[in-house]
């Protein structure tokens, strides 16, 4: 399962400093310091230093899709299940806000 990391994803890192980051475009993600600058880092370093931080919010959205899954789906088709949904609720969301601006 490939992590995606997205704008607002929080990292902590070895040193205890925390930061979100506000772009990520797969390999490279910028984050920034709580009021002081930002930063350049490689996806790859999440696991070597940099911990992403799990999102309490994120995880009970999680439980919530994937309790209408079976059990016994695989790590692999849960990854899926969970990205096709997740990407259903961005594009929902998308859709809201251009159709509520076009009102």
């Amino acid at each position: 399962m490939t992590q995606r990391i997205k704008f607002g994803d929080m990292v902590r890192f070895h040193d205890g400093v925390r930061a979100v980051v506000l772009d990520c475009d797969g390999t490279t993600m910028t984050v920034g310091y709580h009021g002081d600058g930002f930063d350049y880092f490689k996806v790859a370093d999440i696991g070597k230093g940099i911990e992403l931080i799990p999102n309490s919010e994120t995880q009970r959205l999680d439980w919530m899709i994937l309790r209408d899954y079976p059990d016994d789906m695989s790590a692999e088709d849960g990854a899926f299940a969970l990205q096709a949904e997740r990407d259903n609720i961005d594009t929902f969301l998308r859709l809201d806000a251009e159709q509520g601006a076009a009102v």
